[in-house]
């Protein structure tokens, strides 16, 4: 139903969505794996990804008719800290507090922090970040929060 929607029409197509120019990727990373794509002139836009299809759809049919989408586009807060792994652990999230750091969050990272990933084969946290279009290696760290701090300086 379109009782939500204030006058709006989702328009309804064959995609594998159910929804006009919102198509659904379920391995896409992260938790927006619904994308938003508007053939106009006979080029596509792609206008982003969206948690669930209805969001796209709204979105597609507040644009159309000229009306506000941005509700729809803001990003999702990050999530909060993990718990420490350990004392040096709690150590860093202090130390990042005594320098008025922020340790950047992700809930697209298996540690839980932004560019910071756990390897299993060397149990430690590998922490890199893209600079342009590459990826920079910047080092391994005992614990996530010693790599989400350098990170964060």
């Amino acid at each position: 139903s379109n009782s939500g929607y204030k006058g709006l029409t989702l328009t309804a197509s064959s995609s594998n969505s159910g929804y006009k120019g919102v198509t659904f990727y379920p391995k896409e990373r992260g938790s927006k794996k619904y994308k938003l794509e508007v053939k106009t002139r006979g080029k596509t836009a792609f206008l982003g990804c969206f948690a669930t299809a209805e969001q796209a759809a709204l979105f597609y049919a507040r644009r159309e008719a000229g009306r506000d989408t941005s509700d729809l586009t803001a990003p999702p807060p990050p999530p909060p800290p993990p718990e420490p792994s350990s004392a040096a652990g709690a150590e860093a999230v202090r130390q990042a507090e005594r320098e008025g750091l922020t340790l950047v969050t992700s809930s697209n990272s298996n540690s839980g922090y932004r560019g910071v990933t756990f390897k299993q084969g060397s149990k430690k946290y590998e922490l890199k970040v893209r600079v342009g279009d590459k990826m920079a290696f910047l080092g391994c760290f005992a614990t996530a929060e010693e790599a989400a701090l350098f990170y964060a300086r």
